[in-house]
């Protein structure tokens, strides 16, 4: 196996794992919290986990597009690979100004008793979930068909 082989390996199973790891969490918070307040708990700490996986995977597959990039890759890179970095530190951007914010909010408001400030910050779920989506579906595209 060469180090290029195994650079696209990680990179790839990487960028899977950041796909996934925000599939779950966002409607299984909200289905928890339109439940009741003793639902939350163990969605908020499930939402927990999805946040860390979706910042360890995204990191990841950041790290090893980079090296698989760089001459230690031994491979070219179109432009377009750019675009796709681009793409994807805009993805972990919207980690930190959105989702992040979102479910610390939540988490107090859950812990303050306060059932509808919790459910009113999960609604900034589904266009985070969205945008995750679409960005990283971008960052695919342009890194599959550059030329």
């Amino acid at each position: 196996m060469t180090i290029a082989l195994a650079l696209r390996f990680f990179h790839i199973l990487a960028a899977a794992l950041w796909m996934g790891s925000v599939l779950f969490w966002p409607g299984a918070l909200r289905r928890a919290l339109a439940l009741g307040a003793q639902h939350a708990p163990p969605a908020l700490a499930q939402a927990r986990v999805g946040l860390g996986l979706d910042l360890g995977a995204g990191l990841a597959t950041l790290v090893t597009g980079l090296v698989y990039a760089s001459p230690v890759g031994i491979v070219p890179v179109p432009p377009l690979v750019f675009v796709g970095l681009a793409l994807a530190l805009v993805r972990l951007a919207l980690l930190f100004a959105i989702a992040r914010p979102a479910l610390r909010r939540a988490g107090a408001a859950v812990a303050a008793g306060d059932l509808d400030g919790a459910r009113a910050a999960a609604k900034r779920f589904a266009p985070y979930a969205g945008s995750a989506h679409l960005l990283w579906l971008l960052a695919l595209v342009t890194m599959v068909f550059a030329p």
